[in-house]
């Protein structure tokens, strides 16, 4: 009986043992499951092993090595992985992304920007109701229609100064070194223009200025506005006198007529549509022999001098129209006669005999010196 009650003791001791040693095993896991709530089930099924049998307890300390390698602290630092954040902002197209477009706005900034410079075009030019081909070409180089203009213009006999601005206009709108030449080129085959041709000789005048300022900064950017004033300034620049069919008359000093009235003169100089005539200031209706519409020379016939040495004209157009013209009664040299009408001796005959020669050098000068005897 003492052996039994020897074994019942070291039993009764061992069992506390077993218990405390299990005890002291179990709680390492305890504390790993609440640490980790993304564990699941998978760790909670060696704990039900190890409190529900005691021989399967021994095998309890080589489990927590398994939720080492899964441990929380290793997977949450590569959750917000970095690198990620370039590639998401790559294809929205911002500016921060690195694009090659980038760097544009850097290299152009370290190019200063070109003042252009400014060129006078040609000005604005009378534009009438009934315009003749000139003012229609004008008109469309004015406003920059640079192929219509050369189109329209093939095959006429003055294409060349016209072709000339339509390649300066073209020049100037693209601003290409090739067009250039082609507008100096132009510019080089355009003949001399007469200044009575005003809308031409604006052109020209315009062309060649505008090649000689690209020609002085071949790599300058230009800009082209209206030139001030008018092509063509209105204006009355003479008086011709005309026969019945209206050519001049060669050898006239100065436009005069007799008093009788009844001489046709013509108004040289440069109207669109003449509104009015005015006679020493005050309009009047005059005798219009041919002419009147726009762009066409007018023809007038001078009434009686009424006691009067000259008449003043001037006219009135859309706009003003400087100058004034004067015509002046004279009375003219019978034909064959070879002193003044005011020293002729009164005779039947119209004829004379030939005067002594110093008679005759006083009435060659007389006459030659009209309208200063007169």
């Amino acid at each position: 009986m003492t052996f039994r009650a020897r074994e019942q003791l070291i039993g009764l001791v061992l069992v506390p043992a077993l218990l405390l040693g299990l005890s002291a095993c179990s709680p390492p896991e305890a504390d790993n499951l609440p640490s980790d709530s993304n564990l699941g089930s998978s760790p909670a099924a060696p704990t039900s092993q190890v409190t529900s049998a005691q021989p399967t307890a021994q095998v309890a300390p080589a489990e927590p090595t398994s939720p080492q390698p899964t441990t929380p602290p290793e997977t949450s630092p590569r959750a917000p992985a970095t690198p990620a954040q370039p590639t998401a902002v790559g294809p929205s197209g911002n500016s921060t992304s690195g694009n090659p477009p980038g760097p544009a706005p850097e290299d152009s900034a370290n190019v200063p920007p070109q003042n252009p410079t400014v060129v006078s075009w040609v000005p604005t030019g009378p534009i009438g109701s009934a315009d003749p081909a000139p003012g229609q070409r004008y008109l469309m180089l004015q406003q920059f229609q640079c192929d219509d203009l050369a189109r329209s213009v093939e095959g006429a006999a003055d294409a060349a100064v016209w072709m000339a601005g339509a390649a300066v206009c073209r020049a100037l709108q693209t601003g290409h070194h090739d067009d250039w030449e082609q507008a100096s080129i132009a510019v080089a085959k355009t003949p001399r223009i007469p200044q009575k041709q005003c809308l031409e000789f604006r052109v020209a005048a315009t062309s060649a200025l505008v090649v000689a300022q690209y020609r002085s900064n071949p790599g300058g950017v230009f800009t082209a506005e209206p030139g001030p004033g008018e092509a063509c300034p209105r204006q009355l620049l003479g008086l011709t006198v005309v026969d019945e069919d209206l050519r001049p008359v060669v050898g006239m000093p100065r436009a005069s007529g007799p008093r009788s009235g009844g001489t046709v003169v013509r108004l040289d100089g440069y109207y669109v549509r003449v509104g009015s005539v005015l006679f020493d200031g005050v309009p009047t209706v005059p005798d219009i022999v041919s002419g009147g519409g726009d762009y066409q020379a007018l023809y007038l016939r001078m009434p009686p001098a009424e006691g009067r040495e000259t008449i003043r004209i001037s006219i009135t157009d859309t706009v003003e129209v400087a100058g004034t013209v004067t015509f002046f009664y004279d009375e003219p040299a019978l034909p064959g006669s070879t002193i003044p009408p005011a020293a002729e001796p009164l005779t039947d005959s119209p004829v004379q005999s030939p005067p002594p020669r110093a008679a005759s050098k006083g009435a060659s000068r007389g006459k030659a010196g009209s309208p200063a005897g007169r």
